[in-house]
């Protein structure tokens, strides 16, 4: 599945090719970005499905954009993939979980905190709700749209296009729309 998904994420990346300017293409490019990763996340349901897709189409992509020079660098799509899993599955039970662990790691003399008597508990099995479906599509949005633009300057991109107001509204226009997308492609319906 997350193979399919990758290759989801190749045809939608073929069908709207390289990124010229902000707006409208950002926004294009989180949807259809996101629209497999969502999927991969409503399907498998396991930590880190869209991360493992995103990361199964980017590294063929990467080789073969390095091997044949006509071809244009895949867009950095790893950095908002990993921050849409992580606000899809983080819980509060897991970052108190961390901390204890960096807690009981550290000699005696060195800890900053005292431990408590409640135990949390992680547990992968964190429903999706609307709320965090919704957050998690704005984060992938924003994080693209402050990734993109400068890794397209990097590229010899005409830093006056990728610079200024037209980012701006890109960044809101994407983060609104990927918010949008992902609470409709996440969440699954609860009636009976």
């Amino acid at each position: 599945m997350v193979l399919a998904c990758a290759g989801f994420l190749a045809v939608g990346q073929v069908l709207i090719g390289p990124i010229g300017k902000p707006v409208p293409d950002l926004t294009v490019l989180g949807v259809t970005v996101l629209i497999p990763l969502a999927l991969a996340e409503r399907i498998l349901r396991v930590p880190g499905s869209a991360t493992a897709a995103c990361g199964a189409y980017l590294l063929p992509r990467s080789l073969i954009s390095l091997l044949v020079p006509g071809i244009a660098q895949p867009p950095q799509l790893l950095v908002p993939t990993i921050v849409f899993d992580l606000v899809l599955w983080l819980d509060a039970s897991h970052l108190y979980a961390l901390r204890d662990a960096i807690r009981d790691a550290l000699p005696a003399r060195l800890r900053l905190w005292r431990a408590r008597g409640t135990q949390a508990t992680a547990s992968s099995s964190v429903p999706f709700t609307r709320t965090r479906a919704l957050v998690g599509g704005g984060a992938f949005g924003l994080v693209l749209s402050l990734v993109e633009p400068s890794y397209e300057i990097f590229l010899g991109g005409d830093p006056a296009l990728w610079t200024g107001p037209p980012v701006w509204v890109a960044a809101v226009l994407t983060t609104l729309v990927c918010a949008a997308v992902a609470t409709i492609l996440t969440v699954r319906d609860r009636a009976s």
